[in-house]
């Protein structure tokens, strides 16, 4: 029997964006339980795609510890392990793309940034994932694009899943009720647009 053939179609999400993102093709025929999964739709909600740290003494620019901003997104899907009672799983391989700026009140070449995946089906919170990647500045250096470690999300496979995908993922940067407050009250509201294939 031939090896199963796994075809990993890219994803490239921009920031900003709802995206249905493109199906895997290419499963091998040969082997009836191999399926080309089509991968979740992405929502980055506006609010949540900036994190700026500042000391604490105020919310000028002097005072700025780091700002991190999504950019885009990139990853893939594929089938994903076998699950309980052999249930068919969807894996689908995600990071994100950011620009770092260390700000004038930062006293270290090191930046923690926590963001987070929300799986949701139906409009409803079905699981909710925290991450926190560090990324470290060259000297002399204060701007820089980075990506995120590779996150895996497995999740049920229903249905046709060739055809559609029931879940989304949203991600957004882990804030705090005041960094979420500051985006709301600094950065202009942001139009969503969804792409379908």
């Amino acid at each position: 029997m031939p090896a199963l053939r796994r075809f990993a179609s890219p994803l490239f999400a921009p920031a900003f964006a709802l995206v249905a993102l493109s199906s895997l093709a290419g499963c091998d025929e040969s082997n009836p339980s191999f399926f080309a999964p089509a991968c979740p739709a992405l929502d980055i909600p506006g609010s949540a795609a900036d994190l700026f740290v500042y000391d604490g003494k105020s919310a000028d620019i002097g005072s700025l510890v780091s700002h991190a901003q999504i950019t885009s997104l990139a990853g893939d899907c594929e089938r994903g392990p076998d699950g309980p009672h052999n249930h068919q799983t969807v894996r689908t391989r995600l990071s994100l793309n950011m620009t770092l700026t260390r700000g004038p009140a930062s006293d270290t070449s090191t930046i923690d940034v926590p963001y987070f995946i929300v799986i949701m089906r139906d409009g409803k919170i079905v699981d909710k994932k925290v991450f926190t990647d560090s990324f470290r500045f060259p000297t002399n250096v204060s701007t820089q694009n980075v990506r995120t470690n590779l996150r895996l999300i497995d999740l049920p496979a229903t249905g046709n899943m060739t055809q559609e995908n029931p879940y989304t993922l949203e991600i957004g940067y882990q804030l705090t009720h005041d960094e979420l407050g500051y985006n709301r009250e600094h950065l202009a509201p942001v139009a969503f647009h969804s792409h379908s294939r």
